[in-house]
């Protein structure tokens, strides 16, 4: 069964830049449905060139109205760069506390099998306090692509930064199979007896006195 967070319903919200996408928020918030009970709280617009807005926006939704995940669609291609269009990255970058570069990394991998384009998105998913934030690229088709192979680790995400003692870990679903090289080396390694170091034996009496004939025969 799927694990489900603490809070009855996973807070939302998204940021577009430049504009409100409608169908975007659509798609990837029914995706996010899919996996977990979710309400979106906000949905509000920047231009491309307002980082500083973008900033204030993020820290806002994290500290003050608490969400629990924090979308943004488009600003992440790539730009010149003294720039200060595409800035989305850099502006959850200066956001976040830590960042969880797993999640950017498996979207931008499984986008790329529909198009190579997708190793230009410089977006990043990190935390602020117990928020999560995720960047996704402009337009609905390209946003659902990224967003649909980590909408599944939302649940466990969320539920480590609500520090839920429920929360699964990797130990907790992986078991080391007793046919695995590595574990019967292990196991055997386990039995075998610790290797005494050999003590040196000394010469008793007989051993001695033949010692000292062979000595003494062979100095005549």
């Amino acid at each position: 069964m799927p694990y489900q967070p603490l809070t009855l319903f996973v807070r939302t919200a998204f940021l577009c830049v430049p504009e409100l996408d409608d169908e975007a928020i659509a798609v990837i918030f029914g995706a996010l449905k899919a996996h977990l009970p979710a309400a979106i709280l906000h949905q509000s617009i920047a231009a491309r060139n307002q980082r500083n807005w973008v900033e204030e926006i993020l820290r806002r939704w994290c500290d003050e109205e608490e969400v629990d995940l924090v979308i943004t669609i488009g600003g992440t291609l790539p730009a010149p760069g003294p720039s200060s269009a595409e800035i989305v990255p850099e502006a959850t970058q200066s956001v976040v506390e830590r960042l969880v570069p797993g999640l950017a990394e498996a979207m931008r991998f499984h986008a790329q099998r529909e198009s190579a384009l997708a190793w230009l998105d410089r977006g990043i998913v990190g935390i602020r306090g117990r928020s999560l934030l995720l960047n996704l690229p402009a337009g609905a088709a390209p946003a659902l692509l990224f967003f649909t192979p980590v909408a599944e680790l939302t649940a466990p995400l969320l539920a480590h930064l609500q520090a839920d003692v429920a929360a699964p870990q990797l130990a907790d679903v992986l078991v080391l199979q007793q046919d695995n090289p590595a574990a019967v080396i292990a196991e055997e390694e386990s039995l075998r007896p610790s290797a005494q170091p050999e003590q040196r034996k000394g010469l008793d009496a007989e051993e001695f006195a033949a010692f000292l004939a062979r000595r003494t025969k062979s100095a005549k």
